[in-house]
């Protein structure tokens, strides 16, 4: 479980800032993104608490993890209860807090299915959309979509979205694995427009004493 809770922290950036590599087919459904998208255009920053929850319907076992996501242009940090994910655009920190180790990565976007450097790009290849609708929750008017991917290799074979209808929001996003796991994404809180620094989005070694270094780049 570990492990798919590492694999699905790329997919948060999908869910708080939007859709990536996405084309729209689906008249209904290509007009909320366009909206979607050009809300989150406006955003020059973003911090956003969300929760993750794994549920594997084979094993009918299921965790739940709460983080915070920082988010500035390529830039991105996810912050968990045992690991911390940073990114400059160019290398990736992966830090495991109980082991007190990092690995140490080269980011390429273009290598990734939920790419944080272009989450704007939302007509690119990637997906059909389909409206399903809207419904009531909490008092809050959500539309409803599904993404299926256009590359049947994926490892997953659906995606569900909820946008806020008032805000034009990704609320909740739930991905559909072929392995039986699927995983729902919620924003529990959003700011954005803070100052954040780019030191801000690298891992420093001196912050944290004793640390084993496992630096890929170099392999």
């Amino acid at each position: 479980m570990k492990k798919n809770i590492t694999i699905a922290l790329s997919v948060v950036v999908l869910l708080v800032a939007g859709m990536n590599r996405l084309i729209a087919q689906d008249a209904t459904a290509n007009k909320i993104l366009g909206t979607v998208s050009a809300t989150y255009q406006t955003y020059k920053s973003i911090k956003a608490g969300f929760s993750i929850t794994i549920n594997n319907t084979q094993t009918k076992s299921k965790i739940k993890q709460n983080g915070t996501l920082y988010l500035k242009g390529k830039k991105f940090r996810i912050n968990l209860s045992d690991q911390e994910i940073y990114c400059d655009g160019k290398t990736m920190w992966t830090y495991f807090k109980e082991e007190n180790e990092v690995q140490i990565t080269k980011y390429d976007a273009n290598a990734q299915d939920i790419n944080p450097s272009e989450i704007f790009t939302i007509y690119q290849k990637g997906f059909t959309s389909k409206y399903v609708g809207e419904a009531i929750v909490s008092g809050k008017t959500i539309q409803k979509i599904e993404l299926t991917p256009t590359n049947k290799s994926k490892p997953y074979f659906k995606v569900k979205l909820d946008i806020d209808k008032a805000s034009h929001k990704v609320n909740n996003m739930t991905v559909m694995n072929k392995n039986g796991v699927n995983a729902t994404y919620s924003v529990t809180s959003f700011q954005s427009n803070l100052t954040m620094n780019d030191t801000f989005f690298k891992f420093d070694e001196k912050n944290k004493p004793g640390v084993v270094v496992i630096d890929l780049t170099k392999n």
